[in-house]
């Protein structure tokens, strides 16, 4: 597993984030993190290929003080080992809309309720081969 911390530029409303790679063959989990730090998630985007009992799932969370919160599933799966993906995290003031390659979005409330977040970091298997903000 890689493990990767990014200081951006205030991620505001308004904004997006680009990110693409390829998951690495044999990839059980990767995840794109948006925050304060590892104990504030104001987005957990957790790609689940096969890890525990969960199996080709999508599991979004926030972490609060470092306590997690109630998860959210999306069983919308576009994800291949091997495969290049792009995911567009586009911020609104209440709330995170995740564009799949797919054409499919997910939305995710902003739990924490800051109006800006400094910090991205990226776990897992994956290769990522761009970066936008």
């Amino acid at each position: 597993m890689s493990d990767m911390e990014l200081k951006i530029v205030p991620f505001k409303p308004g904004m997006e984030l680009k990110v693409k790679g390829v998951p690495k063959c044999g990839c059980d989990r990767f995840s794109i993190n948006v925050g304060h730090s590892r104990g504030n998630v104001a987005l957990h985007f957790d790609v689940r290929f096969s890890y525990g009992n969960d199996q080709r799932v999508i599991v979004l969370n926030t972490r609060k003080n470092g306590h997690w919160q109630e998860e959210v599933r999306d069983r919308c799966f576009p994800f291949q080992p091997g495969q290049q993906f792009e995911v567009t995290i586009a911020f609104a003031d209440g709330s995170f809309y995740i564009n799949l390659h797919n054409g499919h979005v997910v939305q995710f409330p902003n739990r924490l309720g800051d109006k800006q977040y400094d910090s991205l970091w990226f776990y897992g298997d994956v290769l990522l081969n761009g970066l936008s903000v």
